[in-house]
């Protein structure tokens, strides 16, 4: 008999939590005499009554607690946990489908037919049997050779119904796809035995378990199958979503070898994190045969996101672990400062004042500051142009293109920008302090002198946030002083459609050359249809020009690969209101067992606004977490945060309150350049855009008073409520 493999759906876990710690403790002891013997006696394995296709089973962990599985053969998937009347009632009104042709696998709530009514009704131009004399085309198959055959058991019903070939080929017409209608002719063709036997099928039940599981749980939220060794190491685990999910679709662009640096690329949801972590762990495996593997470096900008990465990365199974450094880019800047002995501090505090005396200094009274250039914007050009493209010389910046900036700055106003940055430079000196970008030029520097690579490969996550800078010194780091790009050495993950910080560059201008290399990552695995169709109607209108190419910010919304429930648009009174209807909703999406507080994000502009609905979410009794704590680790919290730290992540229900006009986007302030606002206004709009693309299942904006000028054009999109 061969091994027994076991997979899991995502939800089982979510079931998990919702015991108390003493039963959590039954469900795991009992997972550890399952996985070493499916047969033992105290577990008391058994199909639930009532289930017409044998799918799904039972063991026991305690009396009172039941676990659900979905069995072909030696072949388990874990489902449910909890009280046994809730396993047996949830179980009678469910079925466990399994349909190739609509990439179906999972459990779905069944409602019986009606009393006579034996399928849908057919289609106007389908002619109704004439009695039960006339045969028709599939009574040679029983229904559930049917169901083993692909359909569930609507469709079942509705082939009940189809007299002739020509009425299966009307099924087109239905809406039925092509490869069931196809499936369907193929297999009215032979009898059950016949489709049964191998030479004709291919492979008997288990096997086609096994390959659906593999072909799309993923899409399902069903993870691969483990052994019972590996199932063994996860149970030793505390419960919490550990799981990474990578679809077949997506694991050609991890295994796929690279001779230079490669780019991964793909819209919101796609699974570009996932890919760069299982990508993580490939090349861990792949360099252990190396004689010197060194480690492989994993960065990004959002501080607050490596140590979400490096607990997604130690969940894997298949990780290997000390191999990944996770580290942000400034820290790991810093870091090289300090064991040169070069570093000094970054303090904000002493930073920002020698900032104002610098625009005093240069900047008041300076055709630079009449010509109706926000102070910031202006800040923003030295930070993200200037150093962020770690420029030496005043030649250098008069003569480069400024890419992602929309103001046109005449030499005479470069040169102004330019002296501006120097009196900074200096008014910090004075203070002792020296800002992020500088910190990322002398690192930069440190490394272009080292005798050797300091990594053996680097994957850089939501690459489109770092500067030209930052870049380059992540290759120095793999490179070395040869400069030669190694194979499989760089991996630049990311999406220009969320670029949440002003500046850009391309890769021309870093001198990477990935033609050849570019993978795209095209199908949705996070969000609903609906979700993304909302998210695109908001945002997804402008093209976006990122690292030397041009796309829509969403490509292709049917290629979500599920569907779900309108989001909700929700006009509210006042503050007071808005508040007690964000912790209402909070309560009506937790009291399903299938989501907790901790899979709820609430998202706003600024840290200022995360503050007060931390405030207001604790005054409604709602405990929450903001994101700048949050490590990954699952909490029993809601997670408040701002659009710009939403980023990287995912939650099953998204809440996006105070979306109103001239708060998202902000306002034009009086006086405000045009292009500048322009530039500050795409910004924002992508920055809400990553906001939105962070909901898996529910996503719910609130509005006091006027919506967004950007939820105007899109409420069709929405289930629009007054509170």
């Amino acid at each position: 008999m061969p091994e027994p493999e076991f997979s899991f759906d995502r939800a089982f876990f979510r079931f998990l939590e919702a015991l108390d710690p003493a039963d959590q403790a039954r469900c795991m002891s009992a997972i550890n005499d399952f996985i070493r013997d499916p047969n033992h006696p105290g577990l008391r394995l058994g199909p639930v009554h009532g289930d017409p296709l044998g799918r799904l089973y039972k063991i026991r962990a305690s009396l009172s607690i039941r676990i659900l599985l979905a069995r072909v053969g030696n072949v388990f998937v874990f489902l449910e946990a909890g009280q046994r009347e809730d396993i047996y009632e949830r179980a009678r009104h469910s079925r466990f489908l399994i349909n190739r042709g609509q990439e179906t696998i999972r459990l779905v709530e069944w409602v019986p037919p009606h009393e006579g009514n034996r399928g849908r009704e057919p289609a106007a131009d389908v002619q109704p049997a004439m009695g039960d004399e006339c045969p028709r085309v599939a009574d040679h198959w029983e229904d559930h050779e049917l169901i083993d055959a692909g359909f569930d058991e609507t469709e079942v019903e509705r082939i009940r119904n189809l007299d002739t070939m020509e009425q299966v080929l009307g099924l087109f017409e239905e809406g039925w796809d092509e490869e069931s209608v196809q499936n369907l002719l193929d297999i009215l063709e032979m009898t059950p035995e016949e489709w049964r036997q191998p030479a004709l099928l291919g492979d008997p039940a288990e096997d086609r378990f096994r390959r659906a599981i593999s072909e799309f749980g993923a899409q399902h939220m069903i993870s691969r199958l483990f052994s019972p060794d590996e199932v063994a190491e996860i149970a030793a685990k505390p419960i919490e979503d550990w799981m990474i999910f990578l679809h077949p679709e997506q694991r050609v662009f991890v295994e796929r070898r690279n001779d230079g640096p490669a780019r991964v690329r793909g819209s919101a949801g796609t699974g570009k994190t996932v890919v760069a972590l299982h990508r993580a762990a490939e090349l861990a495996r792949r360099f252990r045969e190396e004689e010197d593997p060194g480690q492989i470096l994993f960065t990004t900008f959002v501080r607050t996101l490596p140590p979400v990465f490096e607990s997604l990365y130690d969940r894997m199974p298949d990780s290997v672990r000390g191999a990944v450094e996770f580290i942000n880019i400034d820290r790991l800047a810093g870091q090289i400062c300090d064991q040169d002995g070069t570093r000094r501090r970054t303090d904000p505090s002493a930073i920002n004042p020698a900032w104002a005396k610098a625009w005093r200094t240069v900047g008041d009274d300076s055709p630079l500051g009449r010509a109706g250039l926000s102070r910031q914007y202006l800040k923003d050009e030295i930070t993200h142009v200037i150093k962020g493209r770690g420029l030496e010389d005043l030649d250098e910046y008069l003569e480069i293109q400024r890419t992602g900036r929309g103001t046109r700055f005449t030499p005479g106003m470069r040169e102004q920008a330019w002296e501006l940055r120097l009196v900074w430079d200096q008014e910090m000196d004075a203070r002792g302090t020296i800002d992020f970008p500088d910190v990322l030029i002398q690192a930069l520097n440190i490394v272009q002198r080292r005798e050797a690579p300091t990594y053996r490969s680097a994957i850089i996550d939501e690459a489109q946030d770092l500067t030209l800078t930052g870049l380059r010194l992540v290759r120095a780091l793999v490179n070395g002083p040869e400069e030669i790009d190694r194979s499989d050495g760089l991996l630049i993950v990311g999406d220009g459609a969320q670029r949440i910080y002003p500046g850009a560059f391309t890769l021309r201008q870093a001198g990477l050359e990935v033609r050849g290399r570019t993978s795209v990552l095209r199908r949705n695995y996070r969000n609903t249809r609906q979700i993304l169709a909302a998210a695109a109607a908001i945002a997804g209108r402008e093209r976006v020009v990122d690292l030397d190419e041009e796309f829509d910010r969403i490509e292709d919304i049917g290629l979500a690969s599920r569907d779900g429930a309108l989001p909700l648009a929700a006009h509210c009174s006042d503050a007071e209101s808005e508040a007690a209807y964000l912790a209402e909703q909070i309560r009506l999406l937790t009291a399903s067992e299938a989501i907790n507080l901790g899979d709820i994000g609430v998202f706003v502009p600024t840290n200022r606004l995360v503050n007060r609905f931390v405030h207001r979410l604790d005054g409604q009794g709602i405990a929450s977490r903001k994101l700048d704590h949050y490590d990954g680790v699952p909490t029993p919290e809601v997670k408040v945060g701002t659009y710009a730290r939403s980023k990287g992540l995912e939650f099953k229900a998204v809440l996006l309150p105070g979306v109103e006009a001239g708060v998202v986007p902000r306002a034009r302030t009086a006086g405000q350049d045009e292009t500048e606002y322009l530039d500050q206004r795409a910004l924002g709009v992508s920055q809400f855009f990553v906001a939105m693309t962070r909901a898996r299942d529910n996503l719910i904006l609130t509005y006091v008073g006027e919506p967004s000028e950007l939820l105007v054009d899109a409420l069709e999109y929405f289930e629009n409520v007054d509170v």
